[in-house]
């Protein structure tokens, strides 16, 4: 299968935290490493942190970059379904054949930037919305 189409894929079942699928994404020893909290879970624990995680949620990805046969990076946004939360996420995906071994991700809270930042009128919005 295409890295894009999977992963794309991968993510639609993410934000439905949909526990029937997202184990066939992956391989059965598995690592996934959330750095932001210096936490490493295997895919059950992953399936368990990701779909019992509180709220309905939404999601896409913003950019994907194959880098290679088994590596793909993905930029995606996810929020929840009232709009009153969001994030982004960078993650490492890599593959063996067409399933995942290992998923590095980088998680961050959307929000403004800091007052002091704001104070000194560095920087600018990147996006019109």
């Amino acid at each position: 299968m295409d890295k894009k189409q999977l992963v794309r894929e991968f993510w639609r079942e993410v934000a439905a935290q949909n526990k029937e699928t997202l184990p066939s994404y992956f391989s059965p020893d598995a690592i996934i490493n959330w750095h932001n909290t210096d936490e490493q879970f295997s895919v059950d624990e992953y399936i368990i942190a990701n779909c019992e995680y509180p709220g309905e949620w939404q999601g896409h990805v913003e950019r994907i970059e194959v880098v290679s046969n088994d590596l793909v990076i993905t930029v995606s946004r996810v929020f929840s379904a009232n709009n009153s939360f969001s994030c982004h996420a960078v993650s490492f995906f890599r593959f063996e054949t067409d399933k995942i071994v290992q998923l590095d991700e980088y998680w961050g809270h959307d929000g403004p930037p800091p007052q002091w930042r704001l104070a000194m009128e560095l920087g600018r919005k990147i996006s019109n919305s």
